[in-house]
């Protein structure tokens, strides 16, 4: 499916539903992948059920991003994110691989 078509069906689904209802449904949908997150963290989990979840809370943060047009706000933050990510793991690779070489 193209993101158009994903558009659309996010765009009638706040105006059926209703923008409240939407965000209490991704409120339940990150619930039911905390769920599956600690059932694989006691060695229960299904890669499946995790999966499913994930794409739900995927859907549901679409159309939170729709109602508040911050598709590129999201976007941006993200971006300066991983590049934090991104350095935090050059660094500590950095203080290890002293810390290493001091033993």
């Amino acid at each position: 499916m193209d993101i158009a078509q994903e558009n659309k069906i996010y765009a009638e689904a706040i105006d059926f539903f209703g923008i409240e209802s939407q965000k209490i449904m991704l409120i339940e949908e990150m619930s039911e992948l905390t769920k599956e997150l600690c059932k694989e963290l006691r060695n229960r989990g299904d890669v499946d059920h995790l999966s499913d979840e994930l794409a739900d809370v995927e859907v549901m943060l679409a159309q939170i991003k729709m109602i508040y047009d911050i598709h590129q706000k999201v976007a941006e933050h993200k971006d300066f994110k991983l590049h934090r990510l991104a350095n935090s793991i050059v660094e500590l690779k950095k203080t290890m691989k002293k810390w290493r070489e001091k033993k």
